[in-house]
């Protein structure tokens, strides 16, 4: 009964379109099948499985000539039709191979004898490596068919515009096994080798800092990468959830890769003084590849054709590099021979892999390690050159060393006899600068001593804490001097009637800044005791004269003066102020308020004019301050900028509600504060007065 049913299926089978059963007991370890199968293109792509199954949609099956039918760059769907049956009385499992790792759709349907669909199989680069039938960087189905029963396997395969190729091939599950283990370890030795020459010149490029072995490494890892994407490893273990980089990885890589190795052959040849022509040519081909690399990144027709015209600039462009090292040979100045073995054995093995896979060479073996080879060899070639370029630029290192090894004993030995020189030199000079050291530090400290004794009697003409709590109980002094003495100083005097003080800021600091406060602080005494005036005008009036008087002696006129704000208290609710410059700033209520001082200084000036006085009306709790412009003027913060005179203001307005005293203790450390490490640019002084 089993036989008649058998050949109740032959018959219908030999029925159909020139279709071919296939009796699975035929296969040994593993064998193509495409040629027994029905193929049919399907541009629009609106065909599916069951009109290719009943023949019925329009256009002409045909049949292949080859084990695996080559379709070119296409972006159309291609179906394949093959019956089988399992002529046998146990059932068969098998793996069955189909199309190439980068193919965009793979889908495989079965159906029983009668027609009707027993499993469909997704795959393809389009879904993520984990949607995969089975576990392998290749498009493998597991199948199993019953004991004496006919079947038809229909195949749908579609690229987004690369080359399309349809194997069928059915693998015995022992034999599919065993050449995986050999395959894997040829694989791993392919691509162990790219790994260590990218490790060992990794090192060397980090070692000595050039351009070429860092072009050299990008090159063979980009190559590497690429050959990881044509074998479908890439997608399997790199990037397995990134389906779009999945899709354009071949095209991208190929494109870097040919870029590094043009900027890496272009820097070992050096073009640049002998064949200037051809390095205008080449760098052409630099930017033409570069383009290609975009719109391999693009989508649609563009992306379509990066496929034909990467392959077609690839390939011109590795005859171009072979051309280059040939007039490298018309030179005095040859190639190594590894570099010209690398670039050969690239050309042929890239020439082989291109013809190949555009089946002007009809063979599967060279299209699929044709390009391994050439990659291989040409790789272990230039790393031998690479080599030979260390081992060369080694040995000019260590002659450059013996050269300046000898040089530099050369140079000890003149240093030598001019150390012995110039030691004998530099003791007597030794001797000598001590000599005159201790002449400067005797006198140094004659100096120091002189200054010191100027400060204390600047000091001594200063008004004592005793006047000051007499005539203004309630007050407060900065007093911080630049240097040992001060340039700026603080003076009261008093009537029966008045109370006079003031804040100066003599020209400069220091000693030039103290002798002109000595002069400045005479003349106000003068103004009060001798000539008894009384308004602040009429003191900076006279005050001006005195001080001009002084240094103008013998015809020599001098510059210095003084800014100075003066104040005159009646001892009850009246304060006139005057100032050279120097502004008074009153404090009533939290509101600050300036008045402002004429802008001209004592002492020599163009355009003088007679001085101001202003008349305030005191209230309980007004307090008043008097200052120098180095407070406001002190550099330092986070930024090192000047204090200025906003943020000294809000200091006088945060502090107005703390006794006097306090007040300028607590200026005293905010002003240290701001300061920090900078250097004290001027001297400071600050009278506040609370009434």
């Amino acid at each position: 009964m089993s036989r008649l049913y058998f050949l109740l299926l032959l018959c219908f089978f030999s029925a159909n379109t020139f279709s071919q059963v296939v009796q699975l007991s035929s296969i040994e370890k593993d064998k193509h099948l495409a040629k027994q199968a029905l193929i049919i293109e399907d541009p629009n792509h609106k065909f599916d499985f069951t009109s290719i199954y009943n023949e019925s949609v329009n256009g002409d099956f045909f049949k292949a000539e080859d084990d695996i039918p080559y379709m070119d760059f296409t972006n159309s769907t291609y179906w394949m039709k093959l019956d089988l049956i399992n002529d046998s009385n146990q059932t068969q499992n098998f793996y069955v191979e189909v199309a190439r790792p980068l193919t965009n759709i793979v889908n495989l349907y079965l159906l029983d004898g009668k027609g009707n669909l027993i499993e469909k199989y997704e795959s393809g680069d389009e879904l993520v490596f984990d949607e995969r039938v089975f576990n392998d960087r290749r498009f493998i189905f597991p199948l199993s068919f019953s004991a004496n029963e006919a079947y038809t396997i229909i195949v749908e395969c579609s690229s987004d515009g690369e080359i399309l190729k349809l194997p069928l091939k059915f693998w015995r599950i022992e034999a599919f096994t065993a050449f995986t283990t050999k395959e894997n370890f040829f694989l791993g030795l392919y691509y162990g080798l790219f790994i260590l020459v990218i490790i060992l010149f990794s090192f060397f490029g980090l070692a000595l800092r050039q351009n070429l072995y860092t072009y050299f490494v990008i090159y063979v890892f980009m190559l590497g990468l690429f050959q990881l994407s044509l074998d479908g490893l890439a997608f399997q273990y790199l990037w397995p959830n990134w389906v779009w980089f999945g899709n354009h990885a071949i095209l991208v890589l190929a494109a870097i890769s040919m870029m590094f190795m043009l900027l890496y052959v272009k820097n070992f040849l050096d073009f640049k003084t002998k064949h200037p022509k051809y390095l205008k040519v080449y760098n052409g081909f630099i930017v033409l590849i570069f383009i290609a690399l975009l719109t391999s990144l693009s989508w649609g027709a563009l992306y379509e054709i990066s496929f034909p015209l990467l392959n077609g600039l690839s390939f011109i462009t590795i005859l171009y590099i072979l051309y280059g090292v040939i007039l490298k040979f018309r030179t005095e100045d040859k190639p190594e021979f590894p570099l010209v073995m690398a670039f050969l054995a690239l050309c042929l093995g890239s020439i082989f892999f291109i013809l190949a896979n555009v089946n002007i060479i009809q063979s599967e073996f060279l299209a699929t390690n044709a390009l391994k080879l050439g990659s291989a060899t040409e790789v272990i070639f230039l790393s031998i050159a690479m080599a030979g370029r260390y081992r060369k630029t080694q040995i000019e290192k260590m002659q450059a060393q013996k050269e300046a090894f000898k040089r530099l004993e050369e140079i000890n030995e003149l240093k030598s006899q001019q150390t012995e020189k110039l030691e004998k030199e530099v003791a007597e000079r030794t001797q000598e600068i001590r000599e005159k050291n201790d002449i400067l530090s005797t006198q140094n400290q004659e100096i120091i001593n002189s200054i010191n004794y100027a400060k204390r009697l600047q000091d001594a003409i200063l008004p004592s804490d005793e006047s000051l709590n007499q005539l203004l109980p309630e007050h407060g002094i900065v007093y911080l001097p630049k240097d040992i003495v001060s340039g700026d100083f603080y003076w009261i005097e008093q009537t029966e009637e008045n109370v006079f003080f003031a804040v100066a800021d003599c020209t400069g600091h220091g000693v030039p800044g103290a002798m002109v406060s000595v002069v400045g602080y005479n003349s106000l005494n003068r103004c009060v005791r001798e000539l008894q005036l009384i308004d602040p005008a009429e003191i900076l009036n006279h005050l001006t004269e005195m001080v001009e008087e002084t240094f103008s002696k013998q015809n020599k006129t001098v510059s210095d003066g003084m800014d100075i704000a003066l104040c005159v208290w009646n001892k009850k609710d009246l304060l006139t102020y005057a100032g050279a410059y120097n502004p008074l700033y009153l404090i009533r209520k939290d509101e600050l308020i300036e008045i402002k001082a004429d802008k001209q200084p004592i002492g020599k000036f163009i355009r003088r004019e007679k001085f101001t006085s202003h008349q305030l009306k005191i209230q309980d709790n007004d307090s008043i301050c008097l200052f120098s412009d180095g407070y406001a003027d002190q550099f330092g913060g986070e930024k090192g900028k000047k204090l200025k005179y906003a943020k000294f203001k809000e200091y006088l307005l945060e502090l107005n509600n703390v006794d006097a005293h306090n007040m300028s203790e607590e200026l005293v450390r905010r002003f240290h504060d701001w300061r920090g490490s900078n250097e004290q640019i001027d001297d400071v002084c600050l009278m506040n007065v609370r009434f």
